[in-house]
Formats: C-alpha cells, structure tokens, sequence
C-alpha cells in the first residue's frame, strides 16, 4: 500500500493534495446530501470519485475510495484511514 495523500477534517470535509503518477492537486471529500455517509471526492469542484464508510471493528475511521481512472490509473480501490487527527489515503492493487 503506498500513500498517495494525506487529509485533514475540516468541518464536515476532509480536506488534502493527492499525489499519483498523473495528478497532484488539492482533494476534498465532501459528504453526499442524503445523509448516506458517502464522500465525494473533488478536485476543482468536479467530482472525481467518491468513498464509502467501512468498519474495521476496532472503531478506526475508514473509508473504501473510487477514483476516476484518470486520477490514479490502473488502480481500482484506495483506502482512507484516520490515524489520530489526519487520514491517509493508500492506493491498493
């Protein structure tokens, strides 16, 4: 698993840059409106992805993320972890 991004929350969002092969920008997740507790995931404002919560058991923060393949091609699923007060956002292949 190598990191490709850290996030701070910022209010409701979480906000960090992404570092892939093909894209280095500023990425905030932001919550779906229906209350569903999906992220989307933005950069620009355009939606690029989004992430679905998962519980580990232990009660750590984490999500299962889906990118466009043109922010991080070749990968199908990242994970976001919180860890203390910040998430990590690791690509999985």
């Amino acid at each position: 698993m190598k990191p490709i991004g850290t996030f701070l929350k910022d209010g409701y969002c979480l906000t960090g840059i992404i570092h892939t092969p093909t894209t280095q920008a500023r990425l905030i997740f932001t919550p779906e409106e229906n209350g569903s507790g999906i992220l989307i995931a933005r950069i620009d404002g355009e939606p690029v992805g989004h992430a679905e919560p998962r519980h580990l058991g232990d009660g750590i923060p984490c999500y299962a993320v889906y990118l466009h393949p043109d922010i991080l091609p070749g990968v199908r699923l990242c994970a976001l972890v919180g860890k203390g007060c910040r998430y990590v956002l690791t690509a999985r292949r």
